[in-house]
């Protein structure tokens, strides 16, 4: 079990690697992930304009340039999904209304799934009440255009795609904000902490430098007066000077060892 979980954990932060690295280099190079997904797209659409369209298409006479033109329309603004994204839902959804009123019914009308992904990921939530104006026409034009079948079985499993593409990206969002405002609120408190760490630094060395001062004058002060003292029994008493320049040596000792104590704590 360990074993497994072990395992399980390693394969997680490889896939998680594995996305950091993707993320970075997407963010160095932003076109090259745009350019591909266009291409791929746009080689998908016009796949199935050289003649699968016409499996699905209420009216398959629609002619073949307009189909291509139309294909076009619905994949190749995709390079600008991320930057604009309205912009490219409008256009991609124009084509989508020309393809339900000819009856072509292209099934590259689901790329504005895309753009509407990116909406509810980077745009106000009012936007997708716009979106859903740009959304809803073509699938009622050909529904009511050519109409096959209940409206439960062509317009309303659209509309939940729809949905759900936008509750996708609300939730992707929700949890980048989410990682946003947790990596923001970690930033806060770590200069926070470092704040903290170097006012008890300062407030320390304040401490130790008023103890010094402290030491220091007093020893000193003892010092001066043992050293007078004994200027004045040299004269009488030369055993109380002998006697005081001990104590003054002793003294000096003391207030050496107590310095190097408080510069050892200082550069520590």
């Amino acid at each position: 079990m360990t074993t497994e979980a072990t395992t399980t954990t390693g394969l997680s932060r490889s896939i998680q690697q594995l996305l950091a690295r993707a993320r970075a280099f997407d963010a160095r190079r932003p076109w090259l992930w745009d350019s591909t997904l266009t291409f791929f797209w746009t080689a998908a659409a016009l796949v199935d304009a050289s003649g699968g369209w016409r499996n699905t298409a209420p009216d398959p006479s629609v002619p073949a340039w307009l189909v291509v033109t139309l294909s076009l329309g619905l994949s190749l603004p995709l390079y600008r999904r991320r930057r604009e994204p309205q912009a490219v839902l409008t256009v991609t959804a124009c084509a989508a209304l020309v393809s339900a009123a000819t009856g072509a019914f292209l099934q590259a009308g689901y790329l504005q799934l895309i753009p509407l992904f990116h909406i509810a990921l980077a745009r106000p939530p009012r936007a997708l009440l716009w979106a859903s104006a740009l959304l809803v026409p073509p699938l009622l034009t050909g529904a009511v255009r050519f109409p096959r079948g209940s409206w439960d079985q062509h317009v309303v499993p659209t509309l939940w795609a729809y949905a759900l593409v936008a509750l996708l990206g609300i939730a992707v969002r929700s949890r980048k904000d989410h990682t946003a405002a947790l990596v923001d609120r970690a930033r806060r408190l770590e200069i926070e902490r470092d704040q903290e760490v170097r006012l008890a630094a300062a407030a320390e060395r304040t401490r130790i430098a008023r103890e010094m001062h402290d030491i220091i004058g007093h020893n000193l002060s003892v010092i001066t007066g043992l050293a007078d003292g004994g200027r004045y029994a040299a004269a009488k008493n030369p055993e109380r000077a002998t006697q005081a320049l001990d104590a003054i040596g002793t003294t000096s000792r003391e207030a050496l060892a107590e310095l190097r104590r408080l510069l050892g704590v200082l550069r520590d």
